[in-house]
């Protein structure tokens, strides 16, 4: 078994009470919607679409908070593995046109080793090969259509847990307006750094180890075949791994370290290295992104949530090897959401559920980090 054939084998069984609807969320002013849902969901990522829409799905009222402005932007390589295309054309559809970058389809992933020889992992023997989507459009895409309603440029400041309801403090981050909130249950899809992980247990926040993943987005042109997703394993371009794709002609390239390493000294080095082996040259920089990651996945450590507050995706420590999250982000999002509607409808443990119904997604975590380390000959998380 390897990793890739691994993930791209990975497929989703539906929840059984979930049909599609067809539907849009009401984007506006808070003044504009309820101040009391079953459920808020805190970030607007594929974890956060697949909550609402399995929420939505369930006949609850939910609520979508966003810090950014929509849609924003998220440093990914933008693949569609199997298990997430599987997932998104059941809930969500066919990925409309407009979340497509050119190369549409990538064939797989080529992984070059310390002396620069490569070895390729196809994304699938016949067919196209995986979606090569912008996560701004995507991500925008599946929210739009998650049927919750959905308030954009409001950061969530702190929240209070009791028997009966939490109640969330925000505020809009371009106005002084602050605005109370209050729900059932909440649902944390921050990503990586989650605010409302760190106020539930901070002596588990503070043990956390931190990585920081940067990307850059130039005009230029370079030799290297744009229909693969490149990946360099030596550990002297990154402590985690460098890659490279192309996404609409625009060179995308970037590294990741651990936190207290020179980003600039990996990425200066790097970079150097396509130049001369690549012919990279580089005219206009169009972008430039960067996150933070932690240990969580390779530790085993995933936090789910306490009492009415769950955790999905990323924030609860769902990240496949080599950044790889989108699959699992959906995934968690839709088991939240089947945990909280089977509690609502005849009672139960909705955490308990919820920890049960995602038993088989940390596992595959588990084993993608391991797969990984073996392909790459080393630990792919040295943090």
């Amino acid at each position: 078994m390897i990793l890739l054939s691994f993930l791209m084998g990975l497929s989703y069984r539906a929840p059984p009470y979930q049909e599609l609807i067809n539907s849009v969320p009401q984007i506006g002013r808070p003044s504009e919607l309820t101040l009391e849902y079953d459920v808020i969901i805190v970030g607007a990522g594929p974890s956060g679409a697949a909550a609402a829409r399995g929420l939505i799905n369930g006949g609850l009222k939910v609520l979508v908070i966003e810090k950014k402005k929509l849609p924003r932007y998220k440093i990914c390589s933008g693949i569609i593995f199997k298990k997430s295309q599987e997932i998104t054309k059941k809930y969500f559809g066919q990925i409309p046109h407009s979340a497509y970058a050119a190369p549409n389809f990538l064939k797989g992933v080529r992984f070059w080793d310390n002396n620069e020889y490569f070895t390729d992992w196809p994304f699938s023997k016949d067919g196209n090969g995986a979606p090569n989507i912008w996560r701004s459009e995507y991500d925008y895409w599946l929210i739009k259509n998650s049927g919750a309603e959905v308030l954009d440029c409001w950061n969530v400041t702190g929240f209070t847990d009791s028997n009966h309801h939490v109640s969330l403090e925000c505020y809009h981050t371009n106005r002084n307006e602050k605005k109370e909130i209050k729900c059932k249950y909440l649902i944390s899809a921050e990503g990586s750094q989650s605010l409302i992980r760190s106020r539930l247990d901070p002596p588990f926040e503070k043990s956390l180890k931190w990585f920081i993943a940067y990307q850059n987005y130039y005009e230029g042109y370079s030799d290297i075949d744009p229909y693969f997703y490149h990946g360099f394993l030596n550990s002297q371009y990154g402590d985690v791994y460098a890659w490279f794709s192309m996404k609409d002609g625009l060179q995308v390239f970037g590294t990741a370290v651990k936190m207290g390493n020179k980003l600039s000294f990996c990425l200066d080095h790097y970079t150097k290295m396509l130049e001369n082996k690549f012919g990279l040259r580089l005219t206009k920089l169009i972008r430039k992104t960067a996150c933070l990651g932690n240990d969580m996945c390779t530790t085993d450590r995933f936090y789910l949530g306490k009492g009415n507050v769950f955790l999905v995706g990323e924030a609860a420590g769902f990240l496949n090897a080599f950044g790889e999250g989108i699959s699992c982000a959906l995934s968690t999002g839709l088991s939240a959401a089947e945990a909280i509607c089977k509690s609502v409808s005849s009672g139960g443990d909705s955490l308990a559920l919820y920890t049960e119904l995602t038993k088989q997604e940390r596992k595959q975590v588990t084993i993608s980090w391991k797969l990984g380390a073996k392909i790459a000959g080393r630990n792919l998380m040295p943090v």
